[in-house]
This record gives C-alpha cells, structure tokens and sequence, in this order.
C-alpha cells in the first residue's frame, strides 16, 4: 500500500464496508498471526493450507484471507457447532505448530473470511460456482437471501456436466445422486453444502428446475437429512438429479469474487487469488479386476 499498514486497520476497513457483519460470524476475523503487524500484500484463497502458507512465506505475502480455518474450527450464527475442548487438544499438535512456525517467522496473518461474506453477499459463491461452469444465473433470482441461483441451460445430462465440473473446475470427484443420463435444462446452483431440508425444498420449490448442482461431499453429505430428503424427492415421482462436485471445488471460485471485491474496497493493496485443486480422488477399478 502507499503507507503501511497493519492488519488491524484492514480488519475495521473490510468489516466496515460489509456493514459490520463479523459481529454475528463465529470463529472468523484474525485466526493467526498478529493484526499488529505490517501488511503489504495479500492472497485470497480456500484453505490455508500448509502448501499455501508456505508458498505465501517464499513469495512474501503478509495476509492470508481464506474460506476455511486454519486450525479446523467452524461455527456461525445459523449452525453453531461446538467445539468444546478442540483447542485445547490442539495445542500440542504437531501440525498446528508446523503452521504456527511460518505464521510467526513469516509475521502471516491470517484472516477467515466466510459466514461474514455470505451474510454480506449471499449468493457470491453459488454465483461464481455457475459462472466457472459456464452458466448464467437468471434474474430474478428467487430470494436475495438464499445462498442458490437458478439457471437456464441447453438440454444436457449431469453426466455430461459433470464432465464440465472435472475439465473447468479441477474437481476429481464428482458424483451424481440420481439418473445421471436424464436431460436437464433448468438446474438449482448451490455452492458448499446442501442446505438442510428446508432451504434445500425452498431452491428447488420451482417444477421446471431438473437438476441441482451442489458443493456436498464428505460428512456434510447428510445436513439435517438433506441428501436423504433430495432421495426421496425423486422417489416421490420428480424428475430431478444431483451433482455433487465437491466441498472445495465448489467454493473455489469464490475466492476469485471475494479478491475482487477486496481490490475495490483495498485499492492499494496487492491481492492475489489463488484456487488449488481438488485434494480427492476416486480409485478405478482395473478391467477385468
């Protein structure tokens, strides 16, 4: 920046210019590091991962602002997991302290930006994720508030966008709930995890929507019963599939919006967005095994 300045006055310039939303977002601001510090330039990514902490501490990036926690705590207003006893039982953990060891000699600070950003911009990341998959949401959009978009597409399979999903979005493992050869035209976007059952009935509440492409993945498969409700949705009679692409591919293109708006709200300060791949893989059994 012009003058340096420290991670404290980036902190009251970007909580300020999302209405003061870290008031209401648990376990997200300053993670690591000390806002006292300088910072000079800055990368957005999904996780801050060691591989991004170290690549951050050899090309000399001071904030690293991420999705996800570096020490693998969640929690927000809307779904307060407890993680009574996870910080102590962290305290010694080899991996914490590799982290910590670059965070202090690097003088990183990291910064977790998620529920204040959706609560600011709802379907920012939903957005992104249509957007890296060659779709256009349409407008209106049902509710400003949910975390979906709808869009309208050429009659295609979820098989096939699938294979969109592995080709532009790096993601190794996707999978499909669902007949994966029905045709779909108007599909349901939702960045991370399948809402619970009501948001998820809320998205899909139009007829005409075919398809639903979603982060899911992982132990979140089952929010509140949603995968188990989107079932028997279609054991019900609907014509309508799932895609699941995966929790951190679909939030990837995220990080893209989220520097951008970063850049407009810190315009001398250099920000970088860096997606990495998808971590997963699904094992092919050989022929004939």
């Amino acid at each position: 920046m012009a003058t340096e300045t420290t991670g404290w006055a980036i902190e009251q310039i970007l909580n300020a210019a999302m209405g003061f939303q870290m008031s209401t977002a648990m376990w997200e601001g300053a993670c690591a590091g000390n806002v006292h510090w300088p910072m000079r330039s800055a990368v957005v990514c999904y996780a801050p991962t060691l591989e991004i902490l170290r690549r951050a501490a050899a090309e000399g990036k001071t904030l690293v602002v991420s999705r996800e926690h570096p020490f693998y705590m969640h929690g927000g207003l809307n779904y307060p997991y407890l993680t009574e006893g996870l910080e102590a039982a962290l305290k010694d953990d080899p991996v914490v302290q590799a982290k910590m060891e670059i965070v202090d000699a690097h003088k990183i600070l990291i910064y977790r930006l998620s529920t204040a950003w959706d609560n600011f911009r709802p379907q920012a990341q939903s957005t992104a994720l249509a957007r890296a998959l060659g779709l256009s949401p349409i407008e209106p959009q049902p509710s400003p508030r949910s975390r979906g978009v709808i869009c309208d597409l050429r009659r295609t399979t979820l098989a096939a966008l699938a294979q969109t999903a592995y080709d532009r979005l790096r993601a190794r493992s996707p999978r499909i709930v669902g007949d994966p050869n029905a045709a779909v035209t108007r599909v349901a976007v939702l960045a991370g995890e399948t809402d619970p059952k009501s948001g998820l009935a809320a998205l899909i509440a139009d007829p005409k929507i075919d398809g639903v492409i979603a982060g899911a993945g992982g132990v979140i498969d089952e929010v509140d019963g949603a995968l188990s409700y989107f079932q028997d949705v279609v054991g019900a009679g609907r014509g309508i599939a799932m895609l699941a692409v995966g929790y951190g591919p679909s939030e990837e293109p995220g990080g893209e919006e989220l520097a951008r708006w970063m850049r407009s709200v810190l315009p001398d300060l250099p920000i970088e967005w860096w997606p990495a791949p998808d971590p997963s893989w699904i094992p092919r059994p050989r022929a004939g095994g």
